[in-house]
C-alpha cells in the first residue's frame, strides 16, 4: 500500500468509525490554544469548522500526491489568516491536531504507516511557510 492508498485508508477508517470528527478536531485545537476559540464564535453551527477541515484533509492528499493546489492553496490561506494570528507554526500544528485526533477515533486500526502518512503531511505543509 502506497503513502496515499494508506492515506485513504485513514480517512476510511475514521469515517466507519465517527459521524462527525469536526467537533473532537476543534476541541483539541482549542486546547492547545485557548484564544483561538473565540475567533469561532459565530460558527454556532460548525460550519465553518467543517469546510475548513474539508479543505485541510483536500490539501493533505494534494501535498501527497505532489499537486500545485495546496501549496498555493495554503500560502494564501496564510495570508488571510495572519490578520487573526494564525502563526505558520499554527498551520502545521492543525495537521498534527487532525492526525492525533484521528489516531485517537481510529484506536487499534491505527497503523504506523498511517502515522507516517499524515507526518509527512505535517512535513509538506511546514515546507511551505513564509
Amino acid at each position: 500500500m502506497d503513502v496515499i492508498e494508506t492515506f485513504d485508508a485513514s480517512l476510511e477508517v475514521v469515517a466507519e468509525r465517527c459521524e462527525d470528527p469536526v467537533p473532537r478536531v476543534y476541541q483539541m485545537l482549542f486546547e492547545r490554544y485557548p484564544d483561538m476559540e473565540k475567533l469561532f464564535v459565530l460558527d454556532t453551527d460548525f460550519g465553518a469548522r467543517g469546510h475548513m477541515l474539508n479543505e485541510a484533509l483536500t490539501c493533505a492528499r494534494d501535498l501527497l500526491e505532489g499537486g500545485t493546489f495546496a501549496g498555493d492553496f495554503l500560502s494564501a490561506e496564510r495570508s488571510n489568516h495572519d490578520g487573526y494570528g494564525i502563526t505558520d507554526d499554527m498551520f502545521t500544528e492543525f495537521f498534527d491536531v487532525v492526525r492525533a485526533v484521528f489516531r485517537d477515533i481510529a484506536s487499534e486500526a491505527w497503523t504506523m504507516k498511517m502515522d507516517e502518512a499524515w507526518r509527512q503531511v505535517e512535513e509538506r505543509v511546514g515546507e511551505g511557510r513564509r
